[in-house]
């Protein structure tokens, strides 16, 4: 089966650098509906679409536009692509969310898929001052909530965090039985969370080989599940004609950089408590993590820092590692977001659709669905 490959929409903006006080392209209809709209017509098939209290590329007083808001400009703005929605507990309560996915899920015609965000920087400052693992276990509590809101007419549950008696949310999701469910962390209790409930288990990827071993290592803990859990990563990807050119316009992206902000964004990473977070900021003070892996993002950005570096062929050399190594869904990132997109779909999908047919990880039948998918997006 051919890797899926998604596309991410920041929800501070768009611009050529990041780094910068404010973004090019502040945060609006039009920014966001670019982004969506090109990813579409490139072929990506799902569309990040990101939560966070504060900017993550830019200054501290750069606007933030909230997920939930995001998905419901770009829902009707698109036709095809599936929106991936970052949501956090702790900022919502699970009732409201439940019935805001839905909603959402209806306005797209059954495109919503959702990630639960437990980890991340300085949550006290927001009125969330439980600790890594009460939070975790609060999570999946929120998890149960809202499957269970979506599935039954009279809900009941009494949990540590969470309690209901008879609770209904109406409408119920388009997609039956539920939403799919990505499920995000590094940790011991997020990975057994994501084993127990997810439908897919989401990590930083670092090199071909880090995904794998993250892989196998979560494959070992799936006995007894009664279905398979599908992985997905994320890099940014930087693509040119040749591989000089790309590693200019990576650099290129931080020419910018404040010093306000890069002290700024400094004291932003030193807080995070995320394990995958720490885990990708500590192997990725390298400058290079691998062939045609550069980790310079990890100046500013949190996570996914590595960026995929190179010709087109070679980004399209290392989406077949990244797929060879179990991946099932790659969510791929390059600034300005509204055309590197365009650049990817036009230049190094088709190359990836290529090999995996050369390679016989697709198979005829495959590539031209493939393709009739994508003109039909187009």
């Amino acid at each position: 089966m051919s890797i899926e490959l998604a596309w991410y929409m920041s929800c501070d903006g768009d611009g050529s650098h990041i780094g910068r006080k404010f973004a090019e392209f502040p945060p609006s209809f039009e920014t966001f509906t670019r982004v969506a709209q090109n990813a579409e017509k490139s072929g990506f098939t799902t569309l990040l679409v990101p939560t966070s209290q504060i900017s993550g590329h830019y200054g501290r007083e750069a606007p933030t536009w909230d997920s939930i808001i995001n998905a419901a400009v770009v829902a009707p703005a698109t036709k095809a692509i599936k929106l991936l929605l970052a949501v956090r507990p702790g900022m919502i309560h699970p009732s409201y969310c439940a019935r805001m996915m839905a909603s959402l899920d209806e306005l797209s015609g059954g495109r919503i898929m959702y990630n639960i965000v437990t980890g991340g920087s300085d949550l006290s400052a927001y009125g969330d001052d439980l600790d890594h693992d009460t939070r975790y276990e609060r999570t999946e509590e929120y998890i149960q909530v809202l499957e269970g809101l979506w599935t039954q007419d009279n809900f009941s549950f009494e949990g540590k965090y969470y309690r209901f008696r008879d609770a209904s949310v109406y409408p119920r999701p388009v997609q039956k039985p539920r939403i799919p469910f990505f499920m995000a962390g590094a940790s011991e209790i997020a990975r057994k969370i994501a084993v127990r409930h997810g439908d897919y288990w989401v990590f930083w990827g670092e090199t071909p080989d880090q995904v794998r071993e993250q892989i196998e290592g979560m494959e070992k803990s799936l006995e007894g599940r009664d279905r398979p859990l599908k992985y997905v990563t994320r890099f940014q990807i930087m693509a040119r004609d040749t591989e000089e050119e790309a590693f200019e316009a990576a650099e290129e992206v931080l020419s910018k950089i404040d010093p306000e902000v890069l002290a700024h964004r400094g004291k932003v990473l030193s807080k995070f408590d995320s394990k995958g977070t720490r885990n990708q900021q500590e192997r990725t003070k390298e400058e290079m993590v691998g062939p045609n892996l550069w980790a310079g993002m990890g100046r500013i950005r949190s996570g996914s820092a590595v960026t995929i570096v190179g010709n087109y062929e070679q980004c399209a050399r290392k989406i077949i590692e990244i797929e060879q190594a179990g991946v099932h869904l790659l969510i791929l990132s390059g600034f300005p977001l509204h055309s590197e997109c365009e650049r990817i779909g036009e230049k190094v999908i088709p190359l990836v659709r290529e090999m995996e047919l050369d390679m016989g990880l697709i198979n005829e039948e495959e590539d031209i669905f493939l393709k009739v998918a994508a003109a039909a997006a187009s």
